[in-house]
């Protein structure tokens, strides 16, 4: 049995917030246990929310509520910053913007053997979880940061952001943009990060994701070409591990197989409301009227899919649209045979997990 400690976090929309605050969803309780019973969000539905109408009902992932209630039952299994035995990269926790919940998890790879820390390039990354779950603190995600920064020989700035329904979609596209801004106010030598004025080498400065964060990359990436991030820098890479777009083509829908499809679909509206859709240029980049993709304000950019993900059609569009775009950069896409979604997390030793960081490593590390 699994005696690591799980939370299950339950919020309900305050009528009367205080004066001051950021947003009206309040904690209502928190409960801490050894591998949950499966009954107890059941049960707390059948007490806490009677009368309440539920508005979304993924088992076994999230429950939302009318009242705007929230219940999560996806485990995050925190794991605590520090230097990573197997890796040598070490790690701390930082606030990007304190008051509002947005901070980061900075990685920075261990000096060379014999050598002395030189500066590195930066990796802003962002965690998947369908914009409703996950964190930069998981320990899955927290071991796939530490191998991205061993591999390439990089910081990563693993970006903790706000999540909806609580922040409705685009409020974690705005998170991304201040935490790319953050990073970009160390370029003179001066920022509140130590690490990042000691080691970053903010000419070289990167930004990915995975899932749900490959889609936050994506527009930040975008944004980064129609905006100026401050103090010169520039969005080198972008890298899209399995990114989550979708689409309203019944072809797409057809590949992604049906009931996934109609899942995300019923997610979509919850997480971003007033939508107008599964052509929504938020959740499909590729969508006719959508901002053109030859704006990426990039130079480079790496797709990753899996064999078997059920959005790998999606992924292989984005490459295609974006060769024929007209954007002046270079694409690069690999693919994991026979792997499903997000595999690398739950696999992270497997020969094709190992072989997907060689890549992204390589990619990030040409000059």
């Amino acid at each position: 049995m699994d005696h690591r400690p799980t939370f299950f976090v339950v919020r309900y929309l305050d009528p009367s917030p205080e004066a001051g605050s950021s947003t009206p969803w309040t904690d209502s309780l928190t409960l801490a246990f050894a591998s949950p019973p499966r009954s107890l969000p059941h049960a707390m539905s059948d007490t806490v929310a009677a009368g309440d109408e539920v508005i979304l009902d993924a088992p076994n992932f999230i429950r939302v509520y009318k009242s705007g209630r929230v219940e999560r039952f996806l485990r995050v299994d925190f794991a605590p910053p520090g230097t990573d035995a197997a890796t040598g990269v070490s790690s701390k926790d930082v606030a990007i913007l304190p008051g509002t919940g947005l901070s980061a998890r900075i990685y920075l790879p261990s000096a060379p053997t014999g050598g002395q820390q030189g500066k590195v390039p930066v990796l802003v990354f962002f965690h998947g979880g369908g914009f409703c779950l996950g964190s930069a603190f998981d320990a899955a995600v927290h071991g796939h940061a530490n191998q991205l920064a061993a591999r390439g020989r990089a910081m990563v700035v693993s970006v903790e952001y706000r999540l909806a329904p609580e922040h409705p979609v685009p409020a974690l596209y705005g998170d991304a943009w201040v935490a790319l801004q953050w990073v970009a106010a160390h370029a003179a030598g001066q920022g509140p990060e130590p690490w990042l004025t000691a080691h970053a080498d903010l000419g070289r400065v990167h930004v990915g994701g995975e899932s749900a964060g490959a889609n936050i990359a994506h527009h930040a990436a975008m944004r980064a070409g129609a905006e100026e991030l401050g103090h010169g820098v520039k969005v080198s890479t972008l890298v899209l591990i399995h990114p989550y777009f979708l689409g309203g083509d019944s072809s797409e829908s057809d590949e992604m197989g049906m009931a996934v499809h109609r899942e995300l679909v019923r997610l979509w509206p919850v997480v971003c409301p007033g939508t107008s859709g599964c052509d929504d240029p938020w959740i499909n980049p590729m969508a006719e009227g959508a901002p053109s993709l030859a704006g990426l304000g990039c130079g480079r950019a790496l797709v990753c899919v899996g064999g078997k993900d059920p959005m790998r059609g999606r992924g292989r569009l984005y490459v295609e649209k974006l060769m024929a775009s007209g954007w002046q950069g270079e694409v690069g896409v690999w693919e994991a045979d026979e792997q499903g979604h997000g595999f690398h997390l739950v696999q992270p030793t497997c020969s094709e997990a190992e072989a997907q960081v060689r890549v992204v490593a390589e990619f990030l590390s040409r000059p």
